[in-house]
């Protein structure tokens, strides 16, 4: 159902990929996107185009409720009567309506019936809404939706996601006043920043129209002078207010530049009702349930009345209890005729949200403004999400004094039983019979598909929030285990029909590999290869639903229950693979057969296994994975760790006793296996390198077989040959002959006895894992530390660079080995060497704190990460943090002896543990310091800490400083304070000087737990993507937007609004209407993609800044300038917060910035941002770079725009030096440039022979008349050299000496200041490489 226009994608998952740049001529230039040719015919295509989509013309529907209200809806029939009930329930006029059902010609429908599926159902009907019978568990539903309501717009669930989770601040940046009209007031203030624009419109018209006088000419040139010194003169008497003003380039941002706080206090929402709560005479009695009664409520108003109101089959009635007296009977029928009582229908409605309308009048306008707050924020922004696991938990979380209950409510501790029922037989669910019911639905044509797929995410969803409520409760010791007697490490725990265990070698099945280390990372492996099976999706094959989660320094793994697993049984069921490490091996053939398609997928090779006694065994995966034939007669795969081959070659490095040359200690376990995409990417490299040597070798033939064929016929051979290509063109390879397989038992204790023996060859499946391994370590790792060195890729943050390995098929344990191919001594190679340290150092930070939560009590948690904090962070601010331990944690060795020192070495001793990087001794020192905000955001992330937002100083602050920020968070200005304002500013003062710490135990407010999911992808969702994308690459508009539209469409179908992958979607969706030049199509696609990448993936995620960056972008075309400025300064503090001022993805966005400034004539403002960009590209580049050359150009014009000629003369000298130099005198650049130069000497040396005559006349009136004849001879002087500029473009055709608004449309090359920036086409660099991400 399209409520909303369809999606967008990330551009990028970096932000130095694809990012939309402004050149300072106003023409678009993509300066980190791939080059593309000038798509100039673009906006004339959209129009002659339109979308028109071939696909079936979709239902225009309405629905007409009792009340009145006719709800329209535009559905496809893939839609189900279901997804129509869930818009009505969401409709303003309409959502008091929960318990109903649809009719078509007074028939009833079928919920679960899909559109297309119903007959006599026409593309343009109506059909009816009529108020169905309540259940016990529909009141139920019934009265937490409506108290759902009364919150409003909120974040998802705290005790499964975190603090704030799922938190959106995008409404506070486009209305910062809070106010819906916000963005329209910047148009006054543009319009008064161009008062010389508008009137230069008008004049060039009349201008024209007076024909080719020379003294008219004269005289409209002195008349327009003035009139443009008298409009710029109303211009300064009126400065614009935007984002940037008072900006210090280079100052670390206030950490409230992720505060939700404002976003969530800024709500307003009014309070609709006091309470609705249970009543205390439920449960209902039986002879009332024979009545038709369900449930008892107690509501109170906010006019302080109290009623008693029953849940009855047929709807809601006020009774006649009251607190110390029960009496069902309705109150209209019992007080009839009584004073002040009405009539008693006013007492009963179907829905509790109309009965509560009558019964106060207050609850109604509140409930009427609490809609229309929601209905003026992005749809997006208050969706709730189908799973809270999902959200984005923030690190940094509104306080403890912000968290204060608003009111005292006896509904919250009743939400479990309004949500589950007073058996909680509502949470009961066969988890595994639904995944796999599921599983087996059909899947034969999309729509079929796209159920399925919808299904199967929901369930995931639901699945992953029931196990992280659970695991929580493992961790924290409220479950009771299967297993008591057995040591706590190895308890087995049943609930919810979800099975839990620990992530520790319990059964000693992992002694070999590594012991805890080596199950710790297979429950990791598990995912990944569930993951893998499930994108297979082979039929007849089957997984279990499995989620791990990572809370308070412990692993919990969980899983859905096998059917039959707990009996006693005399055979085994396992029939594939091997449950005893290889003593006895099963080989079911079905399964075997199963397994051969994925096999194939997976470039596996059918390998021979031997038992204990030797017999022989045919397999395809590892033996290690079991296949499992439960009592329902399905097929489970398990345990499947090890669904990738062996790095063998870091295995023989690393992991073995015998390490010659090498002082770093043997990596901690064995199981260290390579990435399934490494093995893709090695098999698509092979099979490329051996078509070509194909290729070469049959060109080589071909070319002996002509040499020969010509000597008998020379002039015949030609036209024989292609004769002959003509008519066999199949033939052409059809002698290529390639295989490459892969073993995942090769290099493990469990493989054919004698394999490799025989001979000093290995067998070919273990040469090619050998080969394989030697590929990642020699090729890929190298490759990728030089896409990092020559910034082809530029990670803005941990997750981007972790991302960005992942996708390379690069495991972690690399780090180090990349760290060392970057080298520290190169500018531009610095940040992103810096980047990895700090994984590296974060990632050892968690080891660290996982080792310390289980040494010490859940209570002292807080303290321990504050502790580590401060040892990591903070010692500039405290140099012991330990002696400020409270005496229970100083009681704890683990604690009392963790000094920075020590806690720097142990970082430095797990670093070179699992990374294999030397970390130098004083890293703190010569890393740490001046990042501090940086390791401290990628620490928190990691251990899934949040910290109260509030300005962390790193040292001894300035109580001026201090005094700043006070005044800045209570919103009080400069101005005279009151006595009490007063005395709380200087209380606040008073304890931030007090703080000894960093971070205090105070801050740690909550840690999040950290899922990975077992959940993939829609594989169409992502082939129409991707083939969309591909169709906008070659130019094909319309077949592009419209795969990427249907590409949205499924995604949201199958993932709804709020997830990472329509994020993706909507933004390349935006793009792709940018390019079009359907500019508000493209901002407001773009606000949705910034919204659901806020809510998915976190406030400061690389991909939301990303997208701020874009929006800025596509809001500045829009002409909202000042919006877009806001925005821009927003993305800007987040980069600040994020990475640091060095990275150099942020000259362009300080170029962007500059054009913004320039199209509001704010010049002066302009030329900082343009100078900074160069400043930045200089520093990182050197001077011999087409980047820096570039900037120097922008530079140059934007001095010509603030008038200071002689210093773009010195600038647009070196651009041409180089550009000539490089690319020779013909090139574009080279004669633009030569062009400018000329120009704008031309105009200097005017300038200052005009400036001479100045100052002699102001001399002599000086010396005739004083001050104001002075004065008054300056402002001459000044109107006769505006004259004289005037008419110079005459006589010599200088562009330089135009007047102010002529210099903006030459250096802009149009008369309109709002022109967009594209992200690709116009005036490009050629001197860097194709599809430069620079």
């Amino acid at each position: 159902m399209s409520t909303a226009p369809k999606t967008n994608e990330n551009a990028t998952s970096e932000v130095s990929q694809n990012q939309p740049a402004a050149t300072t001529n106003g023409v678009a230039v993509s300066e980190v996107a791939s080059s593309q040719e000038e798509n100039i015919d673009l906006e004339a295509e959209a129009n002659d185009n339109e979308e028109h989509s071939p696909e079936e013309v979709p239902y225009q529907l309405k629905i007409k409720a009792p009340n009145g209200v006719v709800v329209p809806i535009i559905a496809t029939s893939q839609e189900t009567i279901q997804d129509l009930k869930q818009v009505v329930s969401e409709t303003a006029g309409t959502i008091e309506y929960s318990c109903f059902y649809l009719t078509l010609d007074g028939q009833r429908l079928n919920d679960f019936v899909e559109l297309g599926e119903i007959e006599g159902l026409e593309k343009e009907c109506q059909l009816g809404l009529v108020e169905d019978q309540y259940t016990e568990r529909e009141a139920r539903l019934h009265v937490t939706r409506l108290r759902d309501l009364l919150v409003g717009p909120t974040t998802a669930n705290p005790n499964i996601a975190g603090l704030d989770a799922g938190a959106s601040i995008f409404s506070t940046i486009k209305h910062p006043k809070g106010g819906s009209d916000d963005i329209n007031d910047e148009s006054d203030s543009e319009e008064a920043a161009k008062p010389t624009q508008t009137n230069k419109a008008g004049k060039g018209g009349k201008k024209k129209n007076d024909g080719g006088a020379g003294g008219k000419q004269a005289a409209a040139s002195g008349e327009e002078d003035q009139q443009e010194v008298e409009g710029e003169a109303s211009v300064k008497s009126k400065p614009i207010e935007h984002a940037f003003k008072g900006y210090e380039l280079g100052k670390v941002p206030s950490f409230n530049v992720i505060s939700a706080e404002e976003a969530i206090a800024g709500l307003g929402l009014p309070q609709c009702i006091k309470q609705i709560i249970l009543s205390g005479w439920n449960p209902v009695p039986r002879y009332r349930q024979l009545k038709g009664d369900l449930l008892y409520l107690l509501v109170t108003t906010i006019e302080n009345q109290s009623y008693h109101i029953t849940a009855s089959r047929t709807g809601f009635y006020v009774n006649s209890s009251s607190l110390v007296r029960f009496n069902p009977e309705p109150f209209g029928e019992a007080r009839a005729g009584q004073a002040g009582v009405r009539e008693s229908d006013f007492y009963q409605a179907h829905s509790l949200i109309t009965l509560l309308r009558r019964l106060s009048a207050r609850f109604g306008r509140g409930l009427d403004e609490l809609q229309r707050e929601v209905a003026r924020r992005e749809t997006v922004e208050v969706l709730p999400f189908v799973s809270a696991e999902q959200a984005a938990s923030p690190w940094l979380v509104r306080g403890a004094a912000n968290r204060v209950p608003g009111a005292y409510d006896l509904g919250h501790p009743q939400e479990v039983c309004l949500r589950l029922g007073a058996q909680g037989t509502d949470s009961l669910r066969d988890w595994n019979e639904e995944l796999q019911s599921i599983r087996e639905m059909p899947r034969s044509n999309l729509s079929e598909r796209v159920l399925r797929d919808r299904q199967l995410h929901k369930w995931y969803s639901e699945f992953a929030g029931a196990v992280v409520v659970g695991a929580m409760g493992v961790v924290d010791g409220e479950m009771l285990p299967l297993n008591p007697t057995e040591p706590k490490d190895q308890h087995m725990f049943l609930h919810d029909n979800i099975f839990y265990s620990k992530g520790f070698d319990g059964r000693d099945m992992f002694t070999e590999l590594g012991g805890d280390a080596a199950a710790h990372v297979a429950t990791g492996k598990d995912i990944t290869g569930v993951r893998l099976l499930n994108q297979l999706d082979t039929e007849g094959l089957h997984t279990l639903g499995s989620v791990v989660v990572d809370y308070r320094g412990l692993r919990v793994v969980a899983q859905s229950v096998v059917p039959g697993i707990f009996r006693r049984q005399d055979t085994t069921q396992i029939v594939y693979g091997s449950v005893d490490n290889g003593v006895t091996v099963g080989a079911d053939a079905e399964f075997h057969q199963l397994l051969a398609p994925v096999a194939k997928a997976l470039h596996f090779g059918e390998h021979v296994v031997a038992d204990a006694e030797g017999t022989e065994f045919s397999l395809y995966t590892s033996s290690d994975v079991k296949g499992l034939t439960g009592t329902d007669g399905r097929k489970y795969m398990l345990d499947l760790y090890r669904m990738s081959p062996v790095d063998v070659e870091f295995l023989e490095a690393e992991c073995t006793e015998a390490r010659e040359g090498s002082s770093l200690p043997v990596y901690p376990h064995k199981l260290v296996l390579l990435r399934p995409e490494l093995l893709d990417i090695f098999w698509e490299t092979s099979v490329r390198k051996a078509v070509q040597e194909y290729a070469a070798e049959k060109a080589k033939r071909s070319e002996e077989a002509g040499k020969g064929e010509d000597a008998k016929k020379p002039e015949e051979g030609e036209p024989g040959t292609e004769t002959a290509e003509a008519k066999k063109p199949e033939d052409a390879m059809a002698d290529f002959d390639f295989s490459l397989e892969f073993t995942p038992d090769a290099f493990t204790h469990i493989q054919k006895k004698g394999s490799e023996s025989g001979g000093s060859a290995e067998p070919p499946m273990h040469a090619a894992v050998r080969s394989a391994s030697k590929f990642l370590r020699e090729v890929g790792v190298p490759a990728f530390a030089h896409e990092l060195a020559s910034y082809t890729t530029s990670p803005l943050s941990g997750d981007a660079l972790v991302t960005a390995m992942h996708q390379r098929g690069i495991n972690m344990r690399y780090l180090g080995q990349i760290a060392a191919l970057l080298p520290g001594d190169i500018e531009i190679v610095r940040n992103v060497r810096r980047l990895v340290i700090f994984e590296m150092i974060s990632r050892a930070t968690k080891h660290v704190v996982r080792r310390l939560f289980r040494a010490t009590p859940a209570h002292l948690h807080g303290e321990v990460f504050a502790l580590v904090a401060n040892g990591l962070v903070g010692t500039h601010r405290c140099t012991d943090p330990t002696q400020l331990l409270s005496a229970e944690a100083h009681a704890v060795r683990e604690l009392r002896e963790l000094t920075p020192s020590v806690l720097a070495e142990e970082i430095r001793a797990q670093v070179a543990l699992r990374f294999r990087f030397d970390l130098a001794a004083d890293f703190v020192e010569t890393l740490v310091s001046g990042s501090e905000r940086i390791l401290l955001r990628e620490a928190t992330l990691k251990v899934g800490a949040q910290l109260a937002l509030r300005q962390y100083h790193f040292e001894k602050p300035q109580e001026s400083a201090v005094q700043a920020e006070v005044l800045a968070s209570l919103g009080l200005g400069h101005g005279k304070l009151t006595k009490v304002a007063k005395r709380q500013v200087r209380e606040l003062i008073d304890a931030a000087m007090a703080r000894q710490l960093v971070v205090e135990a105070d801050d740690v407010l909550n840690f999040v737990a950290k899922t990975k999911v077992s959940t993939h992808n829609s594989s169409f969702a992502d082939e129409a993507f991707e083939a969309g994308r591909m169709s906008l690459e070659q130019g094909q508009r319309t077949l592009g937007l419209e795969l990427l539209l249907e590409s949205l469409a499924l995604h949201e179908q199958t993932f709804g609004f709020l997830h990472s992958e329509s994020a993706r979607c909507y933004a390349v969706v935006s793009l792709a209407h940018y390019d079009a030049g359907e500019h508000e199509l493209a901002a407001e696609y773009m606000a949705k993609a910034v919204v659901i990448s806020e809510r998915t993936v976190g406030l400061d995620n690389p991909l939301t800044i990303h997208n701020y960056l874009n929006l800025a972008l596509y809001e500045h075309a829009r002409g909202n300038t000042l919006l877009a400025l806001r925005l821009m300064r927003h993305a800007v503090d987040l980069w600040g917060l994020v990475n640091s001022a060095d990275h150099p993805d942020l000259a362009t966005a300080h170029n962007n910035i500059g054009v913004m400034l320039q199209s509001l004539r704010l010049f002066d403002d302009a030329l900082v941002f343009i100078r900074s960009a160069l400043e930045i590209r200089l520093k990182l580049h050197g001077p011999d770079s087409v980047l820096v050359a570039n900037a120097q150009h922008a530079l140059a014009k934007a001095l010509a725009l603030t008038g200071d000629f002689k210093a773009a003369v010195q600038v647009e000298r070196d651009a041409h030096k180089f550009f000539s130099a490089r690319f020779g005198d013909e090139d574009p650049r080279s004669k633009e440039t030569a062009e400018w130069l000329a120009e704008l000497t031309f105009n200097a040396v005017r300038t200052a022979k005009l400036t001479k005559a100045a100052r002699e006349k102001l001399s002599q009136a000086a010396t005739l008349g004083g001050l104001m004849q002075m004065d008054r001879g300056s402002q001459q002087e000044q109107q006769q050299a505006g004259a004289e500029a005037a008419a110079a473009p005459q006589a010599g055709n200088a562009k330089g000496l135009l007047p102010i608004d002529d210099l903006i449309k030459f250096i802009t090359g149009s008369s309109n200041l709002a022109d967009k920036p594209r992200p690709s086409g116009g005036r490009r660099a050629k001197g860097g490489p194709k599809g430069s991400k620079r």
